[in-house]
């Protein structure tokens, strides 16, 4: 008896290493468990994300960051064989589209490396041919590809302007000659533009610019024949434009472009008509413009555009008429402009765009008679724009609008006549633009317009 209680004690041992006469094999089952069960971890690549972060889910949980310039993931939770996971996107950065592929799947006794999250930057081109044009840019070479879908219709030609808002989400283009503004929302995967339910609004006759208030709040277009701006508010769910209360409100002669302070507070209208820039206070709560106490201010003849430094600091206009740019300092109070110690700086023939970089420290003129981008430098202090050492670069025939990308690296020009786009690096030292190895890119027809998402 003692002998079997000894044996009966050392078997209970909680792990059994040793092996037992045949007569107690019946006892096995009492030595419990091989250890814990294994699980396995989700992961995969990334490509592509340039800015901003990423937030992953897995099954609608274990919230993982992905920050900019990430090449690769894993979740934090592992799962044991046999259970299922799902990848989907969570916050996502508002400049660029990011798809996500071999996302869903079932465990399967190893790690899951293939999940596949790849990024673009898109950029939207509106045609004066009823179409939006839509391209990737490459983050490395700043080279244009077009999309799977490259192109989208729009509510009528003339589509002389494109607007995305700043979560890049929608997207709005002025039709001319139809008074309508076309409205699309913008696919956070793939970055194509799908018309919104309802597909267009009415406008103004020949609205001709657009432009979407720092806020996402409110929309604003420039009617050119009949010398009013159309307002509308943004829908935050639908992106669908609605009339403001008081519809429009009086611009001056033939207005064409619209930018706004850079804390949303004012906006400015070039009025090509009357050489000057009206400006107006923006109701935070209802969008109203109303005419600031002094409601306009002169230009050169025919401004035609007009940017306003990211610091919201100095206004810049691009006189059509004069070849010349009109230069401001902007009252941080009233927002009000006044002219620089140096009012005006030549440009090349016709300057029909101007932009600044998001830097602040750089600016651009296409100018469409002379087939030329004017580059400058901006002083941080004084606003004064000087030209480059090379002041000038090469663009195709007709060049009519300039853009920067967000990330103030590469530089593309709209050439309406040619029917292309010219591509260009832009030096982060001295902001002079160089062709990139494919410095043309074809378009659709009649390129005049350009915007990020």
């Amino acid at each position: 008896m003692q002998q079997l209680t000894k044996l009966l004690s050392f078997i209970s041992y909680p792990i059994c290493l040793r092996l037992l006469p045949a007569a107690f094999a019946f006892m096995l089952v009492s030595c419990g468990g091989g250890g814990p069960t294994p699980t396995y971890t989700v992961g995969g690549t990334v490509s592509g994300l340039t800015s901003g972060s990423l937030v992953l889910k897995n099954n609608n949980g274990d919230d993982l960051t992905i920050n900019a310039n990430s090449t690769s993931f894993t979740f934090a939770t592992a799962l044991a064989s046999g259970s299922a996971y799902a990848v989907t996107a969570g916050t996502r950065p508002g400049r660029l589209a990011c798809d996500i592929t071999n996302n869903t799947g079932t465990i399967s006794g190893s790690n899951v490396t293939n999940v596949t999250i790849t990024c673009i930057a898109p950029v939207y081109v509106a045609n004066v041919g009823p179409t939006v044009s839509m391209y990737a840019s490459n983050a490395t070479t700043g080279i244009l590809t077009a999309l799977t879908t490259p192109s989208v219709a729009t509510g009528g030609s003339s589509n002389y302007s494109i607007a995305v808002n700043p979560a890049g989400t929608f997207a709005y283009v002025t039709n001319g000659i139809a008074n309508t503004v076309s409205m699309y929302a913008i696919n956070a995967n793939t970055g194509l533009l799908t018309a919104l339910t309802t597909p267009t609004v009415a406008s103004g006759p020949f609205p001709i610019s657009i432009a979407v208030n720092p806020a996402g709040t409110f929309a604003y277009a420039a009617n050119y024949n009949s010398n009013t701006v159309s307002m509308y508010a943004i829908n935050a769910t639908t992106g669908i434009l609605t009339a403001l209360s008081t519809p429009t409100v009086a611009a001056g002669s033939s207005p064409n472009s619209i930018a706004f302070n850079s804390a949303g507070t004012v906006a400015y209208v070039t009025n090509l008509g009357s050489s000057t820039v009206s400006m107006y206070a923006i109701n935070a709560t209802t969008g109203i413009l109303t005419a600031l106490t002094t409601p306009s201010i002169a230009t050169g003849s025919g401004p035609i555009s007009i940017a306003v430094n990211p610091a919201g600091t100095f206004a810049y206009a691009a006189n059509y008429n004069s070849n010349t740019v009109s230069m401001y300092a902007i009252d941080a109070g009233t927002g009000i402009l006044t002219p620089l110690t140096t009012p005006t700086i030549a440009t090349g023939t016709r300057p029909r765009s101007i932009t600044v970089n998001p830097a602040g420290t750089f600016a651009y003129v296409a100018n469409l008679g002379g087939g030329t981008v004017s580059m400058y430098a901006i002083n941080a202090t004084t606003g004064i724009l000087t030209a480059l050492s090379t002041p000038t670069v090469a663009a195709g025939t007709d060049p009519i609008a300039v853009a920067v990308n967000p990330a103030g690296t590469f530089a593309y020009v709209a050439n309406s006549t040619s029917g292309n786009l010219s591509m260009y690096a832009i030096n982060a030292t001295t902001g002079i633009l160089t062709a990139l190895s494919t410095p043309t890119l074809a378009n659709v027809s009649n390129p005049v317009a350009i915007a990020f998402k």
